[in-house]
């Protein structure tokens, strides 16, 4: 019995009221300034949690990059052990391979971008935000306009190369996946005719060769007559004397017994290919979720120049109003959420270029 769904809480539902409220009136000054107050609250409070939490990405790509390897050696051995008899399974170990290549690729890629952007954000936040704090004159005032703009403009792209990287990797997987998911629903089907066929054959000869060796009991204690008391040492011992019904019917149940053992043969080898087939379907379903989830985090780092970028342009818009922007209430609540962001950002992205570079390489 499904587990019914529990109803939404009234404080949700409240929120969805709130949420409306956003969409069509928008927020007040108030709302906003007490939010940005809360959030500085909450880093102030921060006892490294925020850096843990992005520092987890790289728990989730080396599961996932475990993932892959799982996936290249069960599928290399599907086909050393199968490849003659399907050999689509090595047109996919193939394609496999090469969005291996690709992860290793933006992996790495990925790795050198969050050592890149620690950078940038140490640079963001104890140059060109300290500067703001140090404005005394106009001159100032146009000095760190000019310095926000030489910095808006510097050339940080490769986070794009490594967004675009990671989501047409995960849109190319996922792709693989469902046609992956086709061939093995389809080759588990006709593996499983086989194998009921196969069980069908094997308990018809089963039966068979119980009848035969009835029939050659009955025809060793017909022959024997009087010696029929030797019948089960002559059993045992397999004679049969050329020429009599009992060679006959000892002859037919060895082509039977063969059959047999042959069948069952086929079946065990049925049975392997559709254990083999499952197992890698199961590490298949495993990873794509974990792909999922690590290429949206992945392209959330990949945006952090951009953001860093934004809220320059947006600061050096603010300064270009006048100096007495300086001392705007808002305007310095936004710079200290600015500032007290780069912390977390900074520790956890060191976290996990660390956990990268010390995760032995395949």
């Amino acid at each position: 019995m499904p587990t019914a769904t529990a109803a939404p809480s009234q404080a949700y539902l409240d929120a969805l009221k709130v949420l409306d409220r956003y969409k069509t009136e928008g927020v007040t000054r108030a709302e906003s300034d007490d939010f940005i107050k809360g959030a500085i609250n909450e880093l102030d409070n921060d006892t490294g949690k925020f850096a843990e939490d992005i520092g987890q990405v790289s728990t989730w790509a080396i599961q996932v990059d475990e993932a892959f390897d799982r996936v290249i050696r069960g599928l290399t051995n599907l086909v050393t052990e199968f490849g003659s008899d399907f050999p689509s399974l090595n047109d996919f170990l193939g394609e496999w391979k090469g969005y291996n290549q690709r992860w290793i690729t933006h992996l790495a890629l990925s790795r050198d971008v969050a050592s890149e952007y620690v950078s940038v954000l140490q640079r963001f936040d104890q140059v060109f935000l300290d500067m703001v704090g140090m404005i005394q004159t106009d001159q100032d005032r146009q000095d760190v306009i000019t310095e926000f703009g030489a910095f808006a403009n510097e050339d940080h792209d490769r986070s794009q190369e490594m967004s675009d990287g990671f989501m047409n990797l995960k849109t190319d997987i996922e792709d693989f996946v469902v046609r992956f998911d086709a061939y093995i629903e389809k080759t588990s089907a006709e593996l499983q005719a086989q194998a009921t066929q196969l069980q069908k054959q094997i308990e018809k000869l089963k039966s068979l060769v119980q009848d035969l060796d009835s029939a050659i009991k009955d025809a060793t204690v017909a022959l024997l007559d009087s010696a029929e008391a030797a019948e089960t040492m002559v059993g045992v011992v397999g004679i049969a004397v050329a020429g009599t019904v009992l060679a006959v019917l000892i002859a037919e149940r060895l082509v039977n017994i063969i059959a047999l053992g042959n069948s069952q043969r086929e079946l065990e080898d049925v049975n392997s290919k559709q254990e083999g087939l499952a197992k890698i379907k199961s590490e298949f379903d495993g990873l794509r979720p974990d792909i999922a989830l690590i290429c949206a985090k992945l392209v959330l780092f990949a945006e952090i120049w951009s953001s860093v970028r934004d809220q320059t342009v947006h600061f050096q818009e603010q300064l270009k109003i006048g100096l007495d922007q300086v001392n705007n209430e808002r305007f310095k609540l936004e710079i200290e959420l600015a500032r007290k962001l780069c912390k977390p950002l900074i520790d956890g992205l060191n976290k996990y270029t660390e956990q990268l570079v010390n995760h032995p390489a395949r």
